[in-house]
């Protein structure tokens, strides 16, 4: 979701192979975002704190947006503009969070 967004979105631009040093930019920023939000369910769960919804939504949030205003902050490959942060944060977080309440329903079913 997070390559398509990069490659989609208005607002968010990737700089093209030329300038970015053996690998794309956009590739790396979508492998790391997408890492981060699917281990928020088993980070939480290794840790032993009690998953809720609420608790999912929180994190997921946080790693969708903090992770579009880095890339408006720090121009590495892939920059955002307001609006593209907004939108493809949205969209980021979304799917993070719909994955992760996946897991957590099917972890529900199991106990």
């Amino acid at each position: 979701m997070v390559f398509f967004v990069d490659r989609v979105v208005p607002g968010v631009d990737v700089v093209y192979y030329e300038q970015v040093p053996n690998v794309g930019a956009d590739l790396l920023f979508s492998l790391a975002v997408g890492f981060l939000n699917a281990s928020v369910y088993p980070f939480l769960a290794i840790m032993e704190i009690q998953i809720t919804k609420l608790k999912l939504a929180l994190f997921t949030f946080i790693i969708s947006y903090a992770s579009f205003a880095a890339i408006a902050l720090v121009v590495f490959g892939v920059h955002a503009t307001f609006p593209g942060m907004l939108f493809g944060g949205t969209l980021v977080w979304a799917m993070a969070f719909f994955t992760n309440y996946l897991e957590l329903q099917h972890d529900l079913k199991k106990k």
